[in-house]
């Protein structure tokens, strides 16, 4: 059977289109959206149902088809597929075979030139302009300074010069990786008017992606000033341009170019020495390691967090979360995977039942961390089904997890984290007890945050607990089962993680401790098997004898004169 693909990445830089709406009315923007896609059987003219219904639907949403979604796959259908195979420079047959259905369901982009308009046209104007290469309104109408930025950006990128934006055209300008405009080392930045009052130099806090007020039209005036923010105006909405302006400063002033506004950036636009886009460019600053490390175990159906410690190795174990991993017949990629930008607010499944989910944040080309489903882009239409198989093999590939744990993960876990994926995990049901999520809240729409485990901060075995020995097992919990634990896991039989809650994994622990030291192996730590653990830490860890020391002369007193 097929392994899951994922097909597409994120529809990014056109704020003004949408694919979708959410629950209040709001559209979501195309950017915030990525479709997510397996293979696919072969489709051909003739055919119908569902999945030709997913296929026209697709193709109109990527303007090669303009007819009426049917499910019939007809004459104007294969025309639409045949355009594409056209585009793409595949085989003109008509017939969407598992290529053609890539591309389709893929980041496909349809061959612009002048005279065209759309959402589209609206999203190359955008990332022309970022790019530098294009400086007017962005119209959704291809016209003459669309074509001239077209043509400035092919020679700069060895494209062949023709002005209209062919496939390899807008797959080389939407990689990432396209050459940006050299900057004209005689231009001379439009003059700003101070505004008045003068501006306030406090730091306004943390300004990101999706920021608006004021403070934000003050960064993009700032950045207007030293000629890194060249729109005709501002604006108080923090969105690509500004994220993409905000960037080349910290990369010419040696920050760290993540497009956030953080304390030091903002000291940065306004001292003495900053660097303007024409000048040497400050030293790059040294790469920070992540400050996370996301162990996922399919065993336990559980996602472990690790933060630094103090030697810069990952092993401060942050929080646990609840997922549900591919099942067996579609099982989670295994490995260790590195994390890049590739994240969406929604993600759309329409080859696995059309379902859709929030905070997709992509692990390899196959799988990605998600929330749970939903059956539209309306928040209240959870997938119920999803939500309760939280906790056991589920997906077709994907890490679904708690709508909060996508969140977190999707907000901290950036470029570079490092995601291990293994299916050799001891099992641990005090772990997954301590950190069950808590119950779905219908009026939410979502779990409330997940609980960490309640771990004693310390431990010592020479300490044992106070009071009468009564008898621990399952479900028990306390001092007593938090020492038992700890004390366990010193002499090696207990390998889970030491929660204070007796499940399963304690149970196993004594039973093998009892065995090993003839006691009767109930699993059950009884008053005999307590006093034999508590007698032996004390005999090993009592404090010792002082050592005998020879009595001390008397010294005689001298009479005070």
């Amino acid at each position: 059977m097929k392994r899951f693909i994922i097909l597409l990445s994120c529809m990014v830089l056109l704020f003004s289109a949408v694919y979708a709406e959410n629950s209040d009315g709001l559209p979501i923007p195309e950017d915030e959206i990525v479709i997510v896609s397996s293979d696919m059987r072969e489709l051909k003219r003739g055919d119908r149902g569902d999945e030709v219904r997913a296929l026209q639907t697709r193709l109109r949403d990527v303007k090669y088809y303009t007819a009426k979604v049917t499910g019939n796959y007809l004459e104007v259908t294969e025309k639409a597929v045949k355009k594409v195979q056209e585009a793409y420079g595949l085989p003109v047959t008509g017939v969407a075979d598992a290529k053609t259905l890539e591309i389709i369901y893929g980041d496909c982009h349809r061959p612009l030139k002048s005279g065209d308009q759309g959402k589209d046209v609206s999203r190359l104007q955008t990332t022309l302009s970022e790019l530098g290469f294009y400086s007017g309104n962005v119209s959704g109408n291809y016209m003459q300074g669309t074509k001239a930025a077209i043509e400035s950006f092919q020679k700069a990128n060895g494209i062949e010069v023709t002005g209209e934006a062919d496939v390899n055209t807008q797959i080389k300008l939407y990689s990432g990786e396209a050459r940006m405009a050299t900057p004209d080392p005689n231009r001379t930045p439009s003059p700003v008017p101070k505004p008045t009052p003068e501006p306030d130099l406090s730091y306004p806090g943390k300004l990101s992606y999706g920021s608006k007020g004021e403070r934000v039209r003050q960064l993009q005036e700032r950045l207007m000033e030293l000629g890194y923010f060249n729109r005709k105006s501002t604006t108080t909405g923090f969105y690509k341009m500004t994220q993409a302006s905000l960037k080349a400063f910290q990369k010419q002033n040696g920050i760290d170019p993540d497009g956030v506004l953080d304390e030091i950036t903002w000291q940065a636009l306004y001292s003495e020495d900053v660097a303007g886009p024409y000048d040497v460019p400050r030293p790059s600053p040294v790469p920070k390691p992540q400050p996370y490390f996301i162990d996922v175990d399919v065993n336990n159906q559980l996602i472990k967090i690790y933060g630094l410690d103090e030697e810069g190795n990952y092993t401060k174990f942050i929080r646990a979360m609840w997922c549900s991993t591919g099942t067996t017949s579609y099982p989670s990629d295994i490995g260790t995977f590195t994390l890049t930008e590739r994240r969406a607010l929604w993600a759309e499944f329409p080859t696995w039942g059309g379902g859709k989910a929030r905070y997709w944040t992509k692990i390899t080309p196959s799988i990605a961390f998600h929330s749970f489903m939903y059956g539209s882009y309306d928040v209240k239409n959870v997938n119920m089904k999803s939500v309760n198989r939280l906790g056991k093999r589920a997906s077709h590939g994907c890490i679904r997890l708690t709508l909060h744990d996508a969140k977190w993960i999707y907000q901290n876990c950036k470029a570079g984290t490092q995601v291990k994926i293994h299916e050799d995990g001891i099992l641990d049901p005090e772990l997954k007890a301590a950190s069950k999520p808590a119950t779905y809240d219908k009026k939410l729409y979502a779990h409330p945050i997940t609980p960490t485990p309640s771990i004693v901060p310390s431990y010592n075995p020479a300490q044992i607990p106070q009071g009468d020995i009564k008898e621990l097992k399952v479900n028990s919990k306390g001092e007593a089962v938090f020492w038992l634990q700890n004390r366990l896991k010193e002499l090696g039989y207990y390998k889970g993680t030491v929660t204070g809650e007796f499940l399963d994994g304690t149970k196993k622990a004594v039973q093998q401790y009892q065995k090993d030291n003839g006691l009767n192996a109930s699993g059950r730590a009884d008053k005999k098997t307590l006093e034999m653990l508590y007698s032996l830490a004390l005999e090993e860890f009592k404090t010792p004898a002082p050592l005998p020391t020879d009595v001390p002369v008397p010294v005689p007193l001298t009479p005070a004169p």
